[in-house]
């Protein structure tokens, strides 16, 4: 991951590529850990309409972004809603492991910190994900749970004034 990432806001203009990446991402790691049919309903909520509704209701969606040969390419997507709940959090594959998650994550903290949050959130974290959330300092609220053929796990961040980063990188 170079220097040359950038994270921006997301606007309803950009549905089609943030679904295009999570609907890829999501076939690739999460959708065979669940039913059939709470596949088809993931999918769904990361459709290019749900991503749009989303972004207008509210929900504060950032873009991780880099040009490359005159081209913006996007490499990750950090989404909160009602600045507590951490909606969705995934990068591109050709950024996997660079901190580039991390980078989103730390930088939708401190907006939600900003607008209000006294440092707490949710995740409902992907089995595959749950080890990068423990990492974080997130603690598994219950078991995996199966809601309607999507197996996740409720997840909880609670920050200290010492914890809280006031500043986005």
């Amino acid at each position: 991951m170079d220097s040359y990432v950038t994270i921006r806001a997301a606007k309803v203009e950009d549905a089609a590529t943030i679904s295009q990446l999570l609907c890829d991402l999501s076939r690739r790691y999460l959708v065979d850990d669940f039913t059939e049919q709470g596949a088809k309903r993931l999918l769904k909520a990361m459709s290019e309409r749900a991503i749009r509704s989303y972004i207008r209701e509210g929900f504060c969606y950032h873009l991780a972004e880099q040009k490359q040969a005159g081209k913006v390419e996007l490499l990750g997507v950090v989404a909160t809603r009602d600045n507590s709940h951490l909606y969705h959090l995934f990068v591109a594959e050709l950024a996997q492991g660079k901190g580039l998650a991390s980078r989103l994550w730390k930088h939708a903290k401190a907006l939600c910190i900003a607008n209000g949050n006294k440092g707490e959130f949710t995740v409902n974290a992907s089995l595959s994900a749950k080890a990068m959330y423990q990492a974080w300092g997130f603690v598994a609220e219950q078991e995996q749970r199966d809601t309607k053929g999507i197996i996740d796990v409720p997840m909880r961040l609670t920050l200290n004034e010492q914890t809280k980063e006031k500043t986005c990188n």
